[in-house]
Formats: structure tokens, sequence, C-alpha cells
């Protein structure tokens, strides 16, 4: 984590953890980072998502199309106030901490809405000269592929479908992504498609062995199942070298 900070002062980029574990505040010091969303808000944005999708349950000749105009607005308003004041303070790093880790509607919505209002931002230029690199822990949660989102949860598909064009969208606007996920067979495979850089630990599963195959050849490919533990696989375009890397993972010691 020591190393991740100096890079991102270094490089003047502002660090948006997506975080519903609480980990990550535990690995930063206090006064390093500021929570994006404020506690004191979180109430009034779900209260307002959940009046828009009790409110556009509704038959279109029954719903209150000036309300559902006024707390759009509001979530919008809301949570871009909270992205310029991060932008605009002396902290390199924010948590974006969800409320649990089910996949439902609500959950998908909050975080849509955030993105939703970070990218209209940037598409406006209001940071045109600042980076922004977003980290999507458990990225499954978050991005999970169609098929891994519960029976019961299939109308969050359409949620899903649009936090990942707004993904790919980011980096025309200087924001970048680091999807951190234990299989990429869970995850979108419309945002997944777009890293141009992978580290891969031990694989077992086909799909995530035909995932990177685009990335390496096969013999490197059959080669993560034999990895040992804190050995990965490096490619793409953030390392030097031009062909995929096995390397060892410094250990970390964590008070």
């Amino acid at each position: 984590m020591e190393a991740f900070q100096i890079q991102i002062r270094k490089d003047e980029t502002k660090v948006i953890c997506v975080d519903f574990t609480n980990e990550y505040k535990s690995r930063f010091k206090e006064d390093e980072y500021i929570h994006i969303i404020d506690d004191s808000k979180e109430d009034s944005l779900f209260q307002a998502i959940d009046f828009l999708s009790e409110e556009l349950s509704k038959f279109k000749n029954n719903q209150d199309s000036g309300k559902i105009k006024e707390k759009r607005k509001f979530l919008l308003d809301e949570f871009q106030k909270s992205i310029m004041a991060f932008i605009s303070s002396d902290k390199s790093i924010s948590l974006f901490e969800l409320p649990d880790v089910e996949n439902t509607t609500g959950i998908l919505e909050y975080t849509r809405w955030f993105f939703k209002a970070l990218f209209n931002l940037a598409r406006s230029g209001e940071f045109r000269d600042k980076r922004i690199c977003v980290v999507l822990e458990e990225a499954h949660t978050v991005i999970p592929e169609w098929n891994f989102i519960g029976v019961e949860e299939k109308k969050a598909q359409a949620l899903v479908n649009a936090i990942g064009q707004i993904a790919l969208q980011g980096r025309k606007y200087n924001i970048g992504f680091i999807v951190v996920a234990q299989r990429t067979a869970n995850v979108s495979k419309t945002v997944l498609t777009q890293c141009n850089s992978i580290i891969a630990f031990q694989q077992f599963d086909k799909t995530s062995r035909d995932f990177l195959s685009n990335y390496m050849d096969e013999k490197m490919v059959d080669a993560l199942s034999s990895l040992k533990f804190r050995q990965a696989c490096a490619v793409g375009k953030a390392f030097k070298s031009g062909v995929p890397i096995i390397f060892e993972v410094p250990e970390i010691k964590e008070q």
C-alpha cells in the first residue's frame, strides 16, 4: 500500500476505491483518505432510489413524473457534489463503500448513480486536468457477469450493462480502472475485455483460462495452474516486457 500511495502522489492521481467489505480503510491511515459519500447522506440517497424504483414500477399513467424528475436531479446533484468535494480536496484516496455484498437492484442503482455522476462531471470537463483511477475490489459484486446474477435479480441486468458501458468510456476522460477479482468468470466481460494489462495468479477453471488466452499463448496459460503461492503472470502495456513474465509478489507484512 505504501508503494501504491507514493506512485499516485507522484502522478497526482485521484483514487476512488469501491469497497463493500470495509477492508480498505483498515489499510490506510485515517488522515490519508476520505469517505467520498458522507454517512449522513446515505439514507436520503437510498430513500430517493427506493422511491424511483417503486414509482417506475407503476404503469406510466400512474407515475408522478414531477417527483421522478425531482428525485433524479437530487441524486445526480448529491453524488456530483460529493465527488467534486473529493477532487478539490488535498486527499489522494477516497473510499466509496457499499452497504452490503448482495447484487440487489438498490445497490446496483446506488453504484450506477455514482458512476453516472462521475462520468457526467468528466464529460463536462470539470476535472480535465486530473487523472482518476477507480479501483473495483471484488468486482463481481459491482459488475457481475449476467449469469452470476441471482434468478430474482435478472431485472438488474440492464443496470449492470449501464455500469459496464460507463466504464468503457472512462479512458477518454482520463479515468482508468483497476479491476480486482478472484475469478474472471464472475466478472462482466464487457469491462474485462477493455483491460490492457493483466496480473493473473494461479488459475484452474476453463473460463478464466479461455479469457486469459487472449493475452498470452497457450504454454503460458497452461503454466498458470502450476504457479506457487505469491507467484503471478504479468502481461500488457503497463509492463516493460513485451512478453508475459512470471514473477514473485513480495511478501507484505501488515500490522
